[in-house]
Formats: structure tokens, sequence, C-alpha cells
């Protein structure tokens, strides 16, 4: 039986994972939950354990899911390596969220990040490849947070707090235009430069 305790530190739950599978991870907090909602609903949530490095980039995203559908706050996200993923290299999969993300959400990737919703001013996204907001997008994206220079951020109004590729850095002015139309980020001569997005016209890489 998989072992996952869960306690409170400055404000914050902390789950301490044991060893265990995703399936019986997902089946403990789901009960947890069930049992005091309150508890966790809009809840600060820190993973921790040494349980967390026998599962590969995939399952942690499935548990980033399963916290963001009970409405919790992931503070960190990037968890670490997995030997399993080391053993048996894989290319980890797109993290798509078929929510808003709240002020105060953090979410992080080792592909790309697809939001189907608003990402609000407070809330952070960092992905290794593209972010892509399927609306509107006004806190922090960090795309190629690991140093590709060709991921892109994307959204279908970009009001941003800060922009980040690779470790190009764009801030918001503070009087940004709000345009209603979808907008691309990307690098080009050293800078990130913002655009209308067109679909038949490349983005330089």
């Amino acid at each position: 039986m998989a072992k996952l305790d869960i306690k409170g530190l400055n404000n914050s739950l902390v789950f301490v994972f044991g060893e265990g599978s995703l399936e019986e991870y997902i089946t403990i907090i789901k009960s947890k939950v069930d049992n005091n909602p309150q508890l966790f609903a809009g809840s600060s949530v820190i993973f921790q354990g040494d349980g967390l490095k026998l599962l590969t980039q995939d399952e942690l995203a499935d548990l980033q899911r399963i916290c963001l559908d009970y409405d919790m706050v992931l503070n960190n996200m990037q968890a670490p390596s997995s030997p399993r993923a080391e053993k048996k290299p894989a290319a980890s999969r797109d993290l798509i969220i078929y929510k808003t993300l709240r002020s105060g959400q953090r979410v992080h990737s080792d592909a790309s990040i697809i939001v189907w919703g608003n990402v609000h001013e407070s809330a952070e996204i960092t992905a290794a490849k593209d972010v892509i907001v399927l609306g509107k997008l006004e806190g922090l994206a960090h795309a190629g947070c690991f140093g590709d220079i060709s991921s892109t951020i994307f959204a279908l109004q970009l009001s941003p707090r800060q922009l980040r590729i690779a470790d190009r850095i764009s801030r918001s002015s503070g009087d940004l235009v709000k345009n209603n139309y979808p907008e691309i980020a990307y690098v080009e001569d050293d800078n990130i430069c913002i655009k209308e997005y067109t679909p038949h016209e490349a983005i330089p890489k």
C-alpha cells in the first residue's frame, strides 16, 4: 500500500510521497479530499518525498491535474529527476489544463503547456517548450525555461505581467494596449517580439 502523508507547513499543505504507484496516490488524494473538501480547496500545495523519484514526468503531470481539479494552488511543480525516466528516455507529454488558472497558481511542464481558459494576473506558467493560452494571459509565462530559444508564447489575448523565453525577459510597461486578437511572442534578433498571429505566416526560428 502506498504511503502519502499530508501535513501543514507555513500556511501550505505538504504532500509527502512514500513508495507507491500513481494509481495508489490518486486514490489516496481523492479519498482525503472527499472526506474534507474545505481543507483542500484553495490551499497551497507542496510536493515532497522520495516517492516522487519513482514517477515519470507524465505521471507527475497527472498528479498536477488532480490537484488543479480540486482547486488547489500548486507551489512547487519541478519534481526530482526520475530514475525510471533515465533508464527509459521518453519525450514528456504536453500538459493540458481545462480551466482558468487563478491568481497565485503555478504550473510547470517539461514539454508544452496548453490552457483552455484564462491565466490571471499573479498566476505563473513555466514550460520547457511552448506556452499556449486559449483565453486571456495576464500573468507570468516562461517558455523554453531550460534554454530553448525557439519556443513561443501564444494567447487569444496577450496582456501579461511578464513574458520570458529562454533567458530573455519582456515586462509589461503598465499601459500595455490590450488587443482583441490572437498574438504570439517569439525571439528574433536576441529580443522578444510580439505580433498578431496569422495561421499562414511562419514564425522565425
